[in-house]
């Protein structure tokens, strides 16, 4: 099952409802113009580091680039965009604590350990519908992992 899947799965159960959109930067242009904010926006997979392990099994880790945005009026000034960027923040730092505790079948899906570093920048006038939040980029580690020996 795509990674996609299962971050969208953790978005539908953050505190505040967002609509889950995934795509490459020019898609996502055109399906925000449709789509009903506030949006989590998703990237195709970044790099992925495949690790081989001595056990005979392969970790990956996936480096994951998201968008949290709230749609914005055109006429609006960075600073009346703030309060977007606060909530937007708060939805991205609950998305990580989600992640962590994400769980599929017996155990948590993703690893994520304490001290793991994620970044996030605020994002002002995104795509043409205008939108303005956070974006994220985190490395979550998949718990399960393939054996072949």
């Amino acid at each position: 099952m795509p990674i996609r899947n299962q971050i969208e799965a953790i978005a539908q159960t953050l505190s505040t409802s967002v609509t889950f959109v995934y795509g490459t930067a020019n898609e996502l242009n055109t399906l925000a113009d449709d789509a009903a904010f506030p949006c989590l926006f998703m990237y195709p997979l970044q790099p992925i580091d495949v690790s081989p392990q001595i056990n005979g099994s392969v970790d990956n880790s996936f480096s994951i680039y998201l968008e949290f945005l709230f749609k914005t009026e055109f006429d609006q000034y960075t600073a009346d965009n703030e309060t977007y960027v606060t909530q937007a923040l708060a939805l991205a730092n609950e998305f990580i604590v989600k992640a962590s505790k994400y769980r599929e079948a017996e155990g948590r899906y993703f690893r994520i350990k304490a001290g793991d570093k994620a970044k996030s920048l605020p994002v002002y006038n995104k795509f043409d519908v205008n939108s303005t939040g956070v974006n994220l980029t985190i490395t979550l580690a998949t718990m399960y992992f393939d054996r072949f020996a």
